[in-house]
């Protein structure tokens, strides 16, 4: 793999065209630390730290606060994704927000999945057939992450948590083991 102290321009300048929501939340981003390889077939994987500031409003007035997450990340050609954002449920959060209408893709076949994760994206039907049985199982299995889809683009991360260098090598099994799930099969 090659290493970086920041993320190649390329790279940056490809995720943020994709639209995702995790690169347009508050400010002061910043996309460091990177880790990038070249497949065979043409498709690239990698990993970088990429954190951004928010403002709230606590009961002293206005804070800061900063988060922090490693996020890995894939392009590939065969991934042909629909526009998808996955990320672990907050119960009474999105009960409050699912009333007034928010989207939540539910799998009856896989309840635990369904109670464990907020799953949007803009074609359901589409989103459903690239979240078959199998990958279903899959993330029941993991501890919840966060990810986005998008064409041939993937991202996939942990809200608010680093990968320590010596867990970097799972994190990377691991997001290798999505693009893998989610390439379309060709026949």
């Amino acid at each position: 793999m090659s290493f970086s102290a920041e993320l190649p321009e390329g790279i940056r300048s490809r995720l943020l065209q994709a639209g995702f929501e995790l690169f347009e939340q508050g400010y002061d981003r910043r996309f460091y630390n990177s880790m990038s390889k070249r497949l065979i077939d043409g498709s690239e994987i990698g990993a970088f730290d990429y954190q951004y500031t928010y403002k709230y409003h606590s009961g002293r007035g206005k804070s800061r606060g900063t988060h922090f997450q490693s996020v890995f990340w894939a392009y590939c050609e065969d991934l042909r994704l629909p526009h998808f954002r996955l990320h672990p449920e907050v119960p009474l959060f999105h009960d409050i927000a699912k009333a007034f209408g928010m989207q939540d893709i539910n799998f009856e076949s896989h309840p635990q999945f369904s109670r464990k994760y907020l799953l949007r994206g803009e074609d359901e039907a589409k989103v459903r057939l690239r979240f078959d049985p199998s990958f279903l199982s899959f993330l029941e299995q993991h501890a919840p992450c966060c990810a986005e889809g998008s064409g041939p683009q993937l991202i996939v991360w942990r809200d608010d948590q680093q990968v320590s260098p010596e867990k970097m090598p799972d994190w990377l099994r691991f997001g290798e083991e999505w693009v893998q799930r989610l390439r379309l099969r060709r026949v």
